[in-house]
């Protein structure tokens, strides 16, 4: 089979990682097929060499009609079997069948994560077309499927949940003087509790710092490591930790780069997760593999992502959330057992499993494609 993957996206955080570690897993586990990757211009490299491949990189942006003229041309061109979108977007004219992945639909369900109404619209309109379009529609969660469903109307027997894989750079750090030299670029200098994400409100740093606070006046000493890209939102969480008398212990670390990160993770003394709206979750299964005990929100996909490796509180209630974390930054036996369990858990989400499944998925696409044909 010759298969295309719409990569021009690969360099965007979230999204991008999906696209390198999917396509890099798929080059390694059927190489008796051809791909033709299609990336963004510069992002060739991206994408390490193997398999019988070919990469491209056109300037298309992304949906312009440009696209709409030029992807089925480079799809006729190529002979492609099967082509798969693993973000949100397909041409209107397919020369041959489609499979698209929807991670989630959090601009319908959070609204407040796209305040435009007219950016909503925009996006339900295109996620609507991609679903339509599409011959086979994967997700990562059976929570987003849901809400796929929900949001969508999408025959749900025409999705297929392929849990994400998780990259192996993220594993235990020991100490060591490069781990403590990434903690003292940071200012962090005792015990942490961490968390790592964009801001978005959804996310609920707001309801973390709360929480800590609580934390703190039970006696626990601590810094809290909130880690991330969180421009527009730094002001507004300073001004909290600030009310919350909370700022001198709290370290706004910022964008990491990946290679610090599974260090970041290790030296923690417990990773906080109180998000209330996740398509998947990545950052509990990388804590989990770092082996640090995890207290995580119950709501969305967190708990099928989390099993029962991690202690649930509601995030919302700060008393609640506070007398988690202290548990698992205490009980000696509690962290043994949540970090025993971490271990045990994210084993189960892997790159190769996400590949085969993929596979699968194209497999059942073509199949549907000749079928329509002999009933044509």
């Amino acid at each position: 089979m010759r298969i295309a993957l719409d990569l021009r996206r690969i360099k965007n955080p979230g999204v991008g990682r999906y696209m390198k570690c999917l396509t890099e897993a798929l080059l390694t586990q059927a190489p008796e097929h051809e791909y033709l990757l299609i990336l963004p211009p510069g992002g060739e490299g991206l994408i390490a060499a193997g398999g019988r491949m070919e990469k491209i990189a056109p300037p298309l942006k992304y949906y312009s009609l440009r696209e709409q003229l030029d992807l089925p041309r480079i799809l006729r061109r190529h002979k492609i079997d099967l082509l798969h979108s693993p973000h949100f977007n397909l041409p209107l004219i397919r020369p041959c069948p489609t499979v698209v992945t929807l991670h989630d639909v959090i601009y319908l369900a959070c609204k407040q994560d796209m305040p435009s109404r007219a950016g909503r619209l925009y996006y339900r309109a295109m996620m609507s077309a991609s679903a339509r379009l599409a011959d086979r529609i994967i997700t990562v969660s059976d929570f987003s499927k849901r809400d796929i469903v929900r949001f969508l109307g999408v025959d749900p027997a025409k999705i297929e949940v392929v849990h994400s894989g998780l990259s192996r750079d993220f594993q235990p750090v020991p100490d060591s003087p490069a781990r403590r030299s990434v903690l003292a670029r940071q200012g962090i200098a005792e015990d942490y509790i961490l968390y790592t994400g964009i801001y978005k409100l959804r996310k609920n740093h707001a309801g973390l710092l709360r929480a800590f606070r609580e934390l703190l006046a039970h006696g626990v000493k601590a810094q809290l490591v909130v880690a991330g890209p969180i421009d527009e939102g730094e002001p507004e969480l300073r001004r909290l930790a600030a009310e919350l008398g909370v700022e001198k212990k709290t370290v706004f670390a910022g964008f990491v780069p990946d290679t610090d990160l599974p260090s970041l993770y290790s030296a923690a003394r417990v990773y906080a997760c109180p998000s209330l709206y996740e398509g998947f979750g990545f950052t509990v299964l990388e804590a989990m593999a770092c082996g640090i005990p995890v207290v995580s929100s119950a709501e969305t996909s967190l708990p099928e992502v989390a099993g029962d490796a991690a202690l649930f509180a509601d995030p919302r209630n700060a008393q609640e959330f506070a007398a988690a974390l202290r548990r698992a930054f205490m009980d000696i036996d509690l962290r043994r057992r949540l970090v025993a369990k971490g271990f045990e858990n994210h084993r189960r989400f892997t790159w190769e499993s996400a590949a085969r499944k993929t596979l699968a998925v194209y497999q059942r696409a073509a199949d549907l494609e000749v079928t329509k044909a002999v009933y044509a």
